[in-house]
């Protein structure tokens, strides 16, 4: 599991130094308007009854405003990222390598593919999701969530406490959805 952790560290890393490099450049023309009603253009399932239990979307939002565009709709985004967290949970879970590499970066599918179906299954206790920051930079949106909750690895145990940012990418014109480009462990 190391390994796995290591790998993202390093995506993490890369994405927040392109991040700094660009944060650094010199002003651009004002960006097009924004356009996000959730995640993209995927079909997210109901998660499993298990799965659902600390999905609660009346808190989707209720956090001070992120730094988001106007009109970006956060408590859609942040219903939607949590069906996809709970998704993307069962499908490295179970080695569904065809559903990770539709919202994930290139980058990001194989780091994950690596660690991909290896037996664990992860239960999702509670789940809450926090819109740090949304932004256009050249040709693509980006944003980062912060999740939070408890998860339970293994049947019959305690459930543990995590907190992670997702970093999420999505071309300007629209030609596919969000897809994960880093995940950044927080303990």
């Amino acid at each position: 599991m190391s390994g796995f952790w290591l790998g993202i560290a390093v995506i993490v890393l890369g994405v927040a130094a392109l991040a700094l490099l660009r944060m650094l450049r010199a002003p651009r023309a004002a960006p097009p308007p924004l356009q996000y009603g959730g995640l993209g253009n995927e079909t997210v399932a109901a998660p499993p009854p298990s799965q659902a239990a600390g999905f609660d979307p009346q808190f989707a939002g209720v956090r001070a405003r992120p730094n988001a565009p106007e009109g970006f709709d956060v408590a859609s985004f942040l219903r939607a990222a949590k069906s996809n967290f709970i998704r993307l949970q069962i499908a490295n879970d179970s080695g569904q390598l065809e559903q990770l590499r539709d919202v994930t970066t290139p980058q990001m599918f194989e780091a994950l593919r690596q660690d991909a179906g290896v037996g664990q299954q992860t239960d999702v206790v509670t789940l809450n999701a926090d819109l740090l920051e949304a932004v256009t930079e050249g040709d693509r949106h980006c944003a980062s969530v912060r999740f939070s909750g408890l998860v339970r690895e293994t049947p019959g145990a305690e459930p543990a406490s995590f907190e992670e940012v997702w970093n999420l990418i999505k071309p300007v014109d629209g030609s596919s959805g969000w897809q994960l480009a880093g995940i950044q462990q927080m303990h």
